[in-house]
């Protein structure tokens, strides 16, 4: 049965969702395009007259690459305005200034090493009860992530307030955990020392929601999820850990403290790689959750809309970097399968390079109609 593209005759009609907004969601596939390469080079002269303010807006910690992320982000936000689809103009912190999600584990008394390849390494805390239960976060300036909140002060300040911005990567409560203990000791603990491994994930959300607070403050009071493409107003976290443990595990250990970041900050979508088929169920019991964002073949996307039934966005890619039976032998097997398996009531959302428009309105003219009607 083929999904709903559009309510009209355009296939890029879908507006997206925005997750404030009260009631059902609009059911259908919403799609951001991104743009080619040779449009960047234009747009990045073009960026350069967007930041007036530039000079003036540098912190003491600036350096030319947070002028260089500023230009490259504007350069892409000014060529997807003009993409069709249902993405919206936004600029997220380059990763380099607050070490990726790796980079709050400081806070909690971790070392937090830069590796060669760009990517960060937390150094797992002495796997010792007493000592765990005894951590208490510092100051949140004095973090490596809180570079995250002066660089979208700074480029608000040399846009003149006229973007809105996306939260950076930030892992979710039991995430945190898993590189603040380890994998091997945060599956242990799950067992041997419940106590103290909630009382770290209380300490972990609280924090959370105090820095993702500030970074919403920063922005002006408004705040896009970093892994959603068409909806607006929804936070993102990641809860990659999901897909290691079994529902139960995640409705103790991870559930109730996503909630409480709901509960604190509003409408929040997630990002998991993996399979995390199991956790719909308790996940749709959230009331703050409004999307989930994954892959497939990893995960089954049959599965994912019958567990979702049309109640949260689904945020679909494909899968990549993995042995060649979980991943897709072409652009074109990917997005045939979206399309043909995806229920009328689902509200989901891809991703599509502007080369691939050809071969997307293709697909759609091979399903004639029902794709365009939802019928």
């Amino acid at each position: 049965m083929a999904m709903s593209v559009s309510n009209g005759a355009s296939i890029f009609a879908h507006p997206g969702w925005d997750a404030a907004q009260a009631g059902p969601l609009q059911p259908g596939i919403a799609v951001a395009v991104t743009p080619g390469p040779d449009r960047l080079v234009d747009a990045r002269i073009q960026a350069e007259a967007c930041i007036p303010g530039e000079p003036a807006a540098r912190p003491p910690s600036w350096t030319p690459a947070w002028r260089d992320a500023l230009l490259d982000g504007m350069a892409h936000l000014l060529t997807h305005v003009h993409m069709p689809g249902a993405w919206f103009p936004t600029l997220g912190p380059p990763r380099f200034v607050h070490g990726q999600s790796q980079g709050i584990c400081d806070l909690f008394g971790a070392e937090v090493e830069a590796m060669d390849d760009g990517n960060y390494f937390v150094h797992p805390l002495p796997a010792d009860p007493e000592m765990i239960s005894r951590v208490f976060p510092r100051e949140l300036p004095t973090s490596r992530y809180w570079g995250a909140v002066e660089w979208i002060c700074y480029a608000a300040s040399a846009t003149e307030g006229r973007v809105q911005f996306r939260n950076p990567v930030m892992t979710g409560p039991f995430d945190t955990a898993n590189y603040l203990l380890g994998t091997t000791t945060l599956l242990e603990w799950v067992y041997t020392e419940t106590d103290t491994l909630h009382r770290l994930l209380a300490v972990i959300t609280e924090v959370i929601i105090a820095m993702l607070t500030q970074l919403r403050q920063a922005a002006g009071g408004r705040l896009h999820g970093d892994a959603l493409s068409c909806m607006r107003n929804a936070l993102c976290l990641c809860s990659e850990c999901r897909s290691l443990v079994s529902a139960e595990i995640y409705e103790a250990f991870e559930a109730p403290y996503l909630a409480r970041i709901g509960h604190a900050l509003g409408p929040y979508g997630i990002h998991s790689c993996g399979g995390w088929e199991h956790t719909v169920p308790s996940a749709l019991r959230d009331p703050y959750l409004r999307a989930m964002n994954g892959q497939i073949r990893e995960n089954d996307l049959a599965v994912l809309c019958r567990e979702a039934g049309g109640a949260i966005v689904l945020s679909i890619g494909p899968s990549v970097n993995l042995d060649e039976r979980y991943t897709w032998p072409d652009t074109h097997s990917f997005l045939a399968h979206i399309l043909d398996a995806t229920p009328p009531i689902q509200p989901l959302e891809i991703t599509l390079s502007e080369t691939d428009l050809p071969l997307w309105r293709e697909l759609l003219r091979e399903r004639g109609d029902r794709c365009r009607t939802g019928t």
